[in-house]
């Protein structure tokens, strides 16, 4: 009996499944909304190693089948002498051995269309467009953008721009379907000349069943800092901030009132000064697992955006589960969260007068009840089955 199912050839990077970060557990949520709607799947993704020897294990795991390529590093100085293969990222796919499995692929599983997570895999649409199949991709930010904002007006950042910029054209251009992820990104695309459709982190309709803690006596409020790897410039430069300049001004000024709780991978050693133990506690990598417990004490995030391009889940997910936020304007992404209705917006990186009027139980409550209705009106799963609706 034939199968009546549509088929979807998914070419992801960098095995997700683990889904230890953000952009890991957004594409492999992805991949179930796919299962979910009665696609019939195939993943081909990037590994290493240690991760080709679990795929079996995956597929078992989400009932899909998974074909995993091995990674190289490739130095290449002849790769300069070709516009196209400026972009290192791009240039990983003009691989023949990931060429050849793409091609196979195509020819065995004869997908209805073949849907790409990031801009950067374009030099495998030529392969798509040979049997003239359907291209949706989906980007993860503007990269030229997040390379000027992660390093400023910067030469290396200013030598990256341009390769990047051509790749986010190529892919846009040959795409069929294009998403963004972020309303503001939508309209950069969107003046690059081809209609966009903005499609969220889609891992953030789990986290909306979860239920905030509204602590009553509690006299010294649970402040939190999420970032996934401080390895990441702006993750760095944000705890930077936390540890040298909030926290310290508000035990100065507010003493025993706010205590602070950072997790996240590879805290930088030079700032491992600032943690005194007085009002400020780092508490490593949390695995998924344990993040419900760990914010069943928490009372704000205090999240500073001060670069980085995309959406940060470390500023929507707080949003989804209903804590009350602080974080900037600009990490908002387009995002119709308001000031004072569903968030709190430091001005001019003042985070300690937010944080002081968080001390209202009052206004704790309110921010957390509207910001748990608005991200369900835009991050859950009916609108993203919605959004991928092909």
């Amino acid at each position: 009996m034939i199968s009546e199912k549509k088929k979807v050839l998914i070419i992801t990077p960098r095995f997700p499944f683990f889904e230890k970060g953000a952009c890991e557990q957004d594409r492999v949520a992805g991949i179930k909304i796919f299962l979910e709607k009665g696609f019939e799947v195939v993943v081909i993704c990037k590994a290493l190693e240690n991760e080709i020897a679990l795929a079996t294990e995956f597929e078992k795991k989400f009932g899909i089948k998974i074909i995993p390529v091995t990674y190289k590093f490739s130095k290449n100085i002849k790769r300069f002498l070709n516009p196209l293969y400026w972009d290192g990222a791009a240039y990983e796919y003009f691989d023949k051995e990931i060429q050849k499995i793409v091609e196979q692929e195509l020819d065995y599983f004869k997908p209805d269309f073949v849907y790409f997570d990031y801009t950067f895999l374009w030099p495998l649409y030529n392969l798509v467009k040979k049997k003239r199949l359907p291209i949706a991709t989906r980007s993860i930010n503007f990269e030229p953008l997040h390379f000027l904002e992660e390093d400023g007006y910067s030469v290396k950042s200013l030598l990256m721009f341009l390769p990047k910029l051509l790749s986010e054209f190529i892919s846009l251009r040959r795409s069929d379907i294009f998403f963004s992820i972020s309303p503001k990104e939508q309209k950069i695309y969107g003046r690059l000349g081809k209609k966009v459709i903005n499609l969220p982190l889609r891992s953030l309709s789990k986290f909306l069943d979860w239920r905030y803690n509204l602590a009553e006596a509690r006299s010294r409020l649970n402040v939190f800092f999420a970032g996934s790897t401080y390895n990441v410039k702006h993750n760095k430069r944000a705890l930077e901030l936390i540890l040298r300049k909030i926290a310290p001004a508000a035990e100065r000024e507010y003493p025993d009132r706010f205590f602070f709780h950072i997790i996240g991978s590879k805290f930088p050693d030079d700032l491992k000064k600032y943690l005194d133990g007085k009002n400020i506690k780092y508490h490593g990598f949390v695995p998924n697992e344990e993040l419900d417990d760990f914010y069943n004490n928490m009372d704000i995030a205090l999240i500073p955006s001060l670069a980085g391009a995309g959406m940060q889940q470390k500023v929507f997910e707080p949003l989804a589960r209903g804590i009350p936020t602080i974080t900037s304007a600009r990490g908002l992404a387009g995002y119709q969260f308001e000031d004072g209705e569903q968030v709190l917006l430091a001005k001019n990186d003042d985070y300690l007068s937010e944080l002081i009027k968080l001390r209202d139980i009052g206004l704790r409550g309110r921010l957390s009840k509207k910001s748990k209705e608005l991200s369900r009106k835009i991050f859950s799963k009916e609108v993203f089955n919605k959004l991928a609706d092909f």
